[in-house]
């Protein structure tokens, strides 16, 4: 019980000391952005909720009183075939999605250059189940669209106003 308990705290400490941390919720560099975007997509919407939650920045509704601006410059979602069957039938393919930004301030410098996200997701295509496998790739996008929003969130607290 004892060699238990100590290998236990060995294994805690050690732990400790590599400098492993839980990735916490991102803290913006900016008190106010504004998301130069189609304010009526579903993207834009999560975007401005997961930037609310940082509890340190808040989306405004004018480029005049933001610190920052994100720009779209793009939000693609393709489907691209990786793979055909002996009759010529897909059999894998891939969903893609490129999301490119730019930051800038109010008066126009920039303080990130052009970047761009891409996620992608294979998948494996069976005839006859057309219907499940459409249900399937708009799980596959939304979860896509959320790992695009957690990158941009990160990229976004590097970001270092001027």
């Amino acid at each position: 019980m004892l060699r238990r308990a100590f290998i236990a705290a060995t294994l805690l400490s050690l732990l400790a000391a590599c400098g492993f941390q839980l990735r916490g919720a991102q803290t913006l560099p900016f008190g106010n952005i504004y998301l130069a975007m189609n304010q009526y997509e579903d993207f834009t919407a999560a975007l401005k909720r997961a930037i609310e939650s940082t509890g340190n920045a808040h989306v405004v509704s004018k480029a005049e009183e933001a610190d920052a601006i994100l720009q779209l410059v793009a939000n693609d979602k393709e489907k691209h075939i990786l793979s055909l069957n002996s009759s010529g039938s897909v059999r894998e393919y891939q969903l893609r999605q490129r999301f490119a930004y730019r930051v800038v301030d109010r008066k126009g410098l920039e303080l990130a250059p052009y970047s761009e996200i891409y996620v992608y997701r294979d998948v494996s295509f069976s005839e006859g189940l057309e219907l499940a496998k459409a249900q399937e790739d708009s799980l596959l996008y939304a979860d896509m669209q959320n790992d695009v929003l957690q990158q941009l969130l990160r990229r976004l607290s590097r970001v270092h106003p001027k």
